[in-house]
């Protein structure tokens, strides 16, 4: 039998099993703490940063908690994730109070609720694999997805203050998927992910001089692949999301001059500023605002041309010690040189626009 919670302990163990209607932000929300996450604790040896759990599956209800896992070689370093983590809102859970000896949890909390949580696996340990598998196949097979949600639903009225009854039974039928789902492997490597069309952006070792030419080449190409992928499209397809729950055709375009706009003015920024902070924008609001969601796309296809002619001029124009020069990001406090930010800006660039070419692929515009 568990121990009741003491006066001094977090009442987000035994809060009330709540589920609420799919949200379309989790997806962005997850994205965004992934991002963050990456940033802080990928430098500490921590690898495999995913956004698990109901949140990461469209259109089922979930408790509005975003399920985080990863990777690591060792916990030998785990103070100092924990004095990375702090700062940014996380709280660490021992062992003994998380109940489950083979992770390492994470609580990132509002007066006690719970916002977001992080679950810090071995590497080979199977449990992160089998999360994997079985997002992913709920990523696949819509039906699956929808019994899932139906599950939870009634779950959630049978235990709704018994998380370990609730998370038990949840686990049953999780194991009944993975029955069925492991002859497609632990993972099923056919299925692409929308969000990712071209992968993630990575690079590795020092950045050479031919890879900065290649990525100068990508910024100077960027505004005819972006004006060849929304070439033909009708007022009703740019509107269509490019994934479940994702932003618009429309969107996207705007997004793209909205990101490198910031982008090209962080460069001017450290070019003449030691080290500056730069000031961060919140994508997903600017997305909301009227031009992003009406405006036509060629206003966005003038101001990316344009804006890219402009910063391969200055591309163009920097010296090997111009692109050791840094900023500093506020939130991941992340210190960025200008060679690594524009390897970012040419896979952003596109990752974006193969967002638009695989939506068109798959619909056959």
């Amino acid at each position: 039998m568990s121990n009741p919670p003491s006066e001094h302990s977090p009442k987000w163990p035994t809060e009330k099993v709540e589920l609420i209607h799919a949200n379309p932000r989790w997806l962005e929300m997850g994205e965004r703490l992934v991002a963050q996450l990456e940033a802080l604790l990928f430098p500490l040896g921590v690898t495999s940063m995913e956004h698990v759990g109901s949140t990461s599956i469209p259109g089922i209800p979930a408790k509005p908690i975003i399920d985080l896992m990863a990777q690591i070689p060792t916990y030998d370093n785990l103070a100092e994730l924990v004095n990375v983590l702090t700062p940014e809102g996380w709280s660490y859970v021992p062992p003994e109070l998380d109940g489950r000896p083979y992770r390492r949890f994470f609580v990132k909390k509002d007066n006690d609720r719970r916002l977001a949580q992080l679950q810090l696996f071995l590497q080979g340990d199977p449990r992160f694999e089998e999360q994997l598998a079985f997002r992913d196949a709920l990523l696949e097979r819509s039906d699956w997805a929808m019994a899932y949600g139906e599950l939870k639903v009634v779950l959630a009225e049978r235990y709704p203050r018994n998380r370990e009854g609730y998370t038990q039974a949840m686990s049953e039928f999780m194991e009944a998927i993975l029955k069925q789902w492991k002859g497609k492997g632990t993972r099923n490597l056919s299925v692409v992910d929308e969000r990712y069309p071209i992968g993630r952006f990575t690079y590795e070792g020092k950045i050479s001089a031919d890879q900065r030419m290649q990525w100068i080449a990508d910024i100077s190409l960027l505004p005819t692949q972006l004006s060849t992928a929304l070439e033909g499209l009708s007022e009703e397809q740019l509107d269509t999301p490019y994934r479940t729950y994702g932003w618009t055709v429309r969107q996207v375009a705007h997004h793209i001059a909205d990101s490198h706009l910031n982008s090209f003015t962080r460069f001017k920024l450290a070019l003449t500023e030691k080290q500056p902070t730069i000031k961060p924008y919140y994508e997903e609001q600017w997305a909301l605002l009227p031009d992003s969601k009406q405006a036509p796309v060629v206003l966005s296809i003038a101001l990316v041309t344009a804006l890219h002619a402009r910063w391969d001029y200055l591309l163009q124009a920097m010296r090997e010690e111009d692109f050791a020069r840094t900023f500093r990001h506020p939130e991941s406090l992340k210190v960025l040189r200008l060679d690594e930010a524009l390897g970012i800006y040419s896979w952003h660039g596109r990752h974006h626009v193969a967002h638009i070419t695989s939506l068109r692929g798959r619909m056959g515009w």
